[in-house]
């Protein structure tokens, strides 16, 4: 019966520890996929933060790094279930909000208009669903909807730009 040699046994544990170590910063990195007006992006760079400010609670996702392409959305709330885009401009309960920059353009899902007819707060239609969340841990979802461009002459006849994509996200 031959026995393997302390140096060989040393040799093994650091090649499992390096693998373990390996597989672990992989499934560190958060994934976020955005569709945008027919064009899909993945972000492996995604990251999430948990954020209170008296009574309000959020999350925050954020990807890209780059000041001319990036994404951010905030839910407010903390629980897995169905967050609608922010309808009234006071609302911070089971809402979300994005923004969306993009080759130099910003896109919201809102927007302040002023036209003859209607005046006030404008949001389109959409929604952020997280299907799993752990405080501290993980968040997984999807999201879709519709998002304006911020700087668009015609904000009295807005044009939505069709918007979807996944997130599945390490908490740090």
């Amino acid at each position: 019966m031959k026995f393997i040699t302390p140096a060989a046994c040393l040799a093994l544990l650091m090649n499992l520890f390096a693998c373990h170590k390996s597989d672990k910063s992989e499934s560190d990195k958060g994934t976020l996929t955005v569709t945008f007006d027919g064009k899909t992006k993945v972000y492996n760079d995604a990251r999430v933060s948990e954020g209170k400010l008296g009574e309000i609670v959020s999350l925050n996702f954020n990807a890209g790094s780059e000041a001319s392409d990036n994404l951010s959305i905030t839910v407010f709330g903390t629980q897995a279930g169905s967050y609608p885009y922010k309808q009234k401009i006071d609302d911070y309960k089971q809402v979300s909000q994005i923004e969306y920059k993009t080759k130099e353009t910003v896109f919201n899902n809102y927007f302040v208009q002023i036209c003859p007819d209607k005046t006030g707060y404008y949001s389109t239609p959409g929604e952020v669903k997280i299907e799993e969340y752990v405080a501290g841990q993980h968040i997984k979802g999807t999201f879709s909807g519709a998002l304006l461009d911020a700087h668009s002459e015609n904000e009295c006849e807005p044009v939505n730009n069709t918007f979807s994509g996944t997130f599945d996200i390490p908490v740090r």
